[in-house]
């Protein structure tokens, strides 16, 4: 009946599965609760959208279970690859405030009011009674310095993702 649109069916359907099913990717989950229940959602959705084209071979709960721990291992694989991109940028952001330390304190001074507290040149100038140009000239010879260190020490890779990153770096700091 759920092929034929009948939502009532559907709903039938989740209210006779859906402890079971949580309980199922608990199990995969090793507790994970809101894991479950967004695995468990995502699987009725993925069920309704799909209600046209499913074919059970043997039991409804078996193709449900099947669908869920498909869910679950997409959803863990990502969550890996999330930690791993937050220990990435955790890295490369331990990195780059080693190395601004490393500058002189007036083009240290300046590099993190531009890239942290995003003055503009114009107020940075202003609120260090220099000249406009000489914050242009400590921003240039910061950034050139920042991109020899990280090629340096970690290669052109880590130099990449430091760069892509560097328009959020007051997200990193």
């Amino acid at each position: 009946e759920i092929m034929s649109d009948n939502f009532k069916a559907f709903t039938e359907l989740y209210n006779r599965y859906k402890h079971t099913l949580f309980q199922f990717v608990i199990r995969l989950s090793h507790g994970d609760y809101s894991m479950a229940e967004e695995v468990v959602q995502e699987t009725f959705i993925i069920i309704w959208e799909n209600r046209k084209k499913i074919v059970v071979e043997f039991s409804f709960q078996g193709y449900l279970k099947k669908v869920s721990r498909n869910l679950f291992l997409k959803e863990t694989a990502k969550r890996i690859q999330e930690q791993l991109m937050i220990s990435q940028i955790e890295n490369v952001r331990e990195e780059v405030e080693r190395i601004i330390s490393m500058l002189p304190p007036a083009r240290q001074k300046v590099y993190r009011l531009k890239h942290i507290e995003h003055l503009s040149q114009k107020e940075i100038a202003s609120l260090l009674g220099i000249s406009e140009n000489t914050v242009e000239s400590h921003l240039k010879q910061s950034t050139k310095f920042l991109s020899q260190m990280l090629r340096a020490n970690r290669g052109d890779l880590l130099n990449g993702i430091a760069i892509l990153l560097y328009p959020i770096f007051s997200f990193l700091f």
